[in-house]
């Protein structure tokens, strides 16, 4: 039986254009999606490479985001400590000027201590948000407890200057006052150092090296998962002309089938 639909010549041409249309296909859902990757028989070796970087990605972005966050919190932390060094600074500058007697009157110092009653009121607030602050930061080896001994212990030797108090303007104690705010300075400075050493030490270091792993995963991740423009441009140069050329071989086939069938009538 003869059948010239069917010949050798016509099914060859009709499956070298659906495969260069199947190809054509897939070169055009590459290059609206941007993506090599767009379902698992595409790759399914690279789509688990992928999935494996994507987890790790989002890994790293979780960590950036909590190192980020205590940075902040040991920031916030800091400005308080700040606030109370100034603070303590100023009581030094306060019993300094009232230990000089002959040149300040009864009034001068009672309101020098005043203004000291009034700063260690203030210190001894400051000292409670700048412990609580601590709660979001995760210093190591028990750093959280050494910092906030250091402020309690320095707000407590500045509670002595109060009216009142052993160190208060009216004990004449000048020597033992001076000498309660330069050790309330001096821890707080080692406690400022502390989280200082802390954010520069730890957390920038970490968040330097998430960026660069971070970085170096997206590439990899990348060059897995995203299409080539140049190469998919090219391929759909090629496909078009395979293509526009398949059709018209199919055509030319079936044309000369037709004229056989003409001639067997």
């Amino acid at each position: 039986m003869i059948t010239p639909l069917h010949n050798s010549g016509v099914l060859s041409a009709r499956f070298a254009l659906q495969r260069s249309q199947g190809e054509l296909d897939n070169v055009f859902k590459r290059l609206s999606t941007g993506k090599r990757i767009n379902s698992g028989k595409d790759d399914p070796a690279g789509l688990i490479a992928a999935e494996r970087l994507a987890m790790e990605l989002k890994a790293l972005e979780a960590e950036s985001r909590a190192l980020s966050r205590q940075d902040a919190n040991a920031n916030i932390t800091d400005g308080h400590m700040s606030q109370l060094s100034s603070m303590m600074s100023e009581l030094n500058g306060l019993v300094v000027a009232s230990a000089n007697t002959a040149g300040m009157s009864d009034a001068e110092i009672q309101a020098n201590q005043m203004q000291i009653d009034s700063l260690a009121s203030s210190i001894q607030r400051f000292t409670g948000d700048a412990v609580k602050s601590l709660d979001g930061v995760d210093l190591p080896d028990g750093g959280n407890a050494e910092v906030a001994a250091l402020l309690n212990g320095a707000s407590a030797a500045v509670a002595s200057l109060v009216s009142g108090g052993s160190n208060s303007l009216a004990s004449g104690n000048f020597e033992a006052a001076q000498a309660a705010i330069k050790g309330a300075i001096s821890d707080m400075a080692t406690a400022r150092g502390t989280v200082g050493a802390y954010q520069k030490n730890t957390i920038g270091p970490r968040l330097n090296a998430n960026q660069v792993a971070f970085e170096n995963l997206a590439e990899s991740k990348s060059r897995i998962l995203d299409a080539d423009f140049a190469v998919e441009t090219s391929n759909l140069s090629r496909l078009k002309i395979l293509t526009t050329s398949g059709m018209k071989v199919l055509k030319i086939a079936q044309q000369q089938s037709e004229r056989v069938l003409g001639l067997l009538s």
